[in-house]
């Protein structure tokens, strides 16, 4: 019996967003417990060389993996780093620094993620959705036609 993935039944754009959502959400949670409960340098530098970009390597890996590479996953979350890096104070304070931090990992994952992607799998996607494209196309009624 073959394993399933629930990915795969998902949109590309859904799934992108809901990775989104949860490293956002790792991240802010390593926000709040490493420099605003407990101010402890070495919980921080932990969470943002270890726990931060591993976070990031899974959401870009897993998406690249079962969607290919797309434009909208690891560009975002580089867009999300250097906007929490302007507005979040301890963003700046991350060594090394906080931006090259996701650039690096996330196009990494996002290229080793498309490495292992299943082609045929992305392609039978891309087929399907051109199939029902084109099967949605109105039926155009000659307008001399009085029927």
């Amino acid at each position: 019996m073959s394993e399933i993935s629930f990915d795969k039944h998902r949109s590309p754009v859904k799934a992108a967003l809901l990775y989104l959502v949860l490293w956002e959400l790792a991240t802010v949670i390593m926000w709040l417990f490493t420099a605003k409960l407990f101010v402890i340098y070495p919980l921080f530098a932990v969470g943002f060389t270890v726990v931060y970009p591993v976070c990031t390597w899974w959401a870009c890996y897993r998406h690249a993996k079962n969607y290919g590479l797309k434009w909208y996953v690891a560009p975002v979350m580089i867009a999300v780093s250097v906007i929490e890096y302007i507005f979040v104070e301890e963003a700046r304070s991350v060594v090394p620094n906080f931006i090259v931090l996701t650039v690096l990992t996330a196009g990494f994952a996002a290229g080793i993620g498309n490495c292992f992607a299943d082609k045929d799998a992305i392609n039978a996607a891309k087929a399907d959705k051109k199939r029902k494209k084109l099967k949605k196309e109105p039926e155009y009624k000659n307008i001399l036609d009085d029927n």
